[in-house]
């Protein structure tokens, strides 16, 4: 039993909480008691505190409980938190007490923090089921099909979406953690309630995968309608819009990022997959400083190669697609080469904020500039690339002939990368010990 008055008050979150109480807003939730006593409690301020003491936003005394009782409950028992500039954030409830905050029956831990569902129950102390948690405007998006996934985690904002599918913001409703959660819905597919291979293949790639600079994914489940994968969540965005916001990248910052695309493809390489997509849509950032841990997602096109090393699919964005693939129409063989062209096209826009092969003023196709490796350095920006080695990396990179092409590990041991300090920064964030684990020192008629 705690002892009364033992707990220090946090006097300036009673305070701030009482005067935001004092504000008319609008309710995004209900306390509902399970007695007359406590009634329901609209929410509205940003932080709701429940315990003992009289500043609390919900004081426990008399006419609730007897003195001996009472002293189970702490001065600030437990704390309810949320961000109300986002009516998707979830609404946190915090445990200060000594003798337990319970949600759903599970103890959240002293200082530990949980997320509330419509109908959570909150239990304080010896007193089961106190409260009951009510958020009227909570929607779980239709295509959620999987009713594990409704209990275990709060289902927030929308992410992004694409023609086969939509991302959410999730969290574990225990551990708070947040994911990204990525839904396909087989119907957009036109497939029968069974799905096809072509829809589990990206999970059945992903699961195989566990490198730093490569999306992790933590669950899968196919449902009768949809196929649902909770994904690691990246809080920076992807290098598309990296790029549009700042017009192109430093060198060093493309560098940097760079020399760890080329990480993800040697390891996805290694495990025999081809990605077939690679562009700056689909490499996700960590979180918003400029150096930061960058990782390969979707492979929705991507191939599990086996035992072989063709393949003959037209897949991928056009604009990033190696001129191979163009050519085959479907009909002729190529290699996993394809992925070394895309990560020319993405240094080419890293460093210029530019599409090597875009159409100009409309009066070529692109998919023709791509099939002649027609591209061009003239334009104003690349003067800001003062020097000659990735230039020349570009070009040796954008080669029509695939076999002319410098594998992933002729790029890894490039001179451009050779005795550089974001390199190293590069090695550190991704834990790796040192680049010679993969070709040893390039020489100086290396790339």
């Amino acid at each position: 039993m705690e002892e009364i008055a033992t707990q220090p008050l946090d006097s300036e979150t009673i305070s701030m909480d009482l005067l935001t109480s004092q504000t008319p807003q609008s309710s995004y939730g209900q306390l509902v008691g399970n007695s007359a006593l406590f009634g329901t409690i609209d929410l509205c301020s940003a932080k709701f505190n429940v315990g003992r003491d009289r500043r609390c936003s919900l004081a426990i005394d008399e006419v609730h409980f007897p003195l001996p009782i009472r002293s189970f409950i702490s001065n600030i028992h437990f704390t309810l938190e949320r961000d109300l500039t986002d009516r998707y954030t979830p609404t946190y409830i915090i445990d200060n007490s000594t003798n337990g905050t319970y949600v759903n029956g599970k103890l959240v831990g002293r200082n530990n923090r949980a997320i509330l569902l419509p109908g959570s129950t909150i239990s304080i102390a010896c007193f089961a089921n106190i409260f009951v948690y009510n958020q009227p405007d909570y929607r779980v998006p239709p295509e959620v099909e999987s009713q594990a996934l409704r209990k275990r985690y709060h289902i927030g904002r929308t992410l992004g979406s694409g023609s086969f599918g939509t991302v959410y913001m999730l969290h574990d409703v225990t551990t708070c953690q947040p994911y990204a959660l990525k839904i396909v819905k087989k119907q957009r597919y036109g497939t029968t309630l069974r799905g096809s291979p072509s829809l589990t293949n990206e999970a059945y790639i992903m699961k195989k995968l566990n490198h730093p600079c490569v999306i992790r994914m933590f669950d899968f489940i196919n449902d009768p309608g949809s196929i649902s994968m909770v994904l690691e969540y990246m809080d920076g965005g992807d290098l598309l819009t990296r790029i549009m916001d700042n017009g192109y990248l430093p060198e060093d910052t493309a560098k940097f990022y760079f020399y760890q695309l080329c990480h993800a493809i040697h390891y996805l390489h290694s495990q025999g997959i081809t990605h077939r997509d690679l562009k700056p849509d689909n490499v996700l950032l960590k979180d918003n400083d400029e150096y930061t841990l960058i990782k390969v997602s979707d492979f929705g096109s991507s191939k599990f190669q086996d035992h072989t090393i063709f393949m003959r699919t037209i897949c991928g964005t056009p604009e990033y697609v190696a001129p191979e693939v163009l050519e085959s129409s479907g009909q002729k063989l190529y290699t996993r080469q394809v992925d070394v062209w895309s990560l020319g096209v993405v240094l080419y826009t890293m460093l210029s904020g530019l599409l090597p092969f875009g159409t100009m003023n409309g009066m070529t196709d692109a998919a023709e500039l791509v099939m002649r490796g027609n591209f061009s350095m003239a334009q104003p920006v690349w003067r800001t690339v003062r020097s000659f080695r990735p230039k020349k990396l570009i070009y040796d990179i954008l080669n029509v002939d695939p076999d002319e092409r410098p594998s992933v590990e002729m790029l890894l041991d490039s001179v451009w990368f050779c005795n550089s300090d974001v390199v190293q920064h590069a090695q550190a964030m991704m834990n790796l010990a040192s680049a010679a684990s993969y070709r040893g020192s390039p020489d100086e008629s290396a790339l």
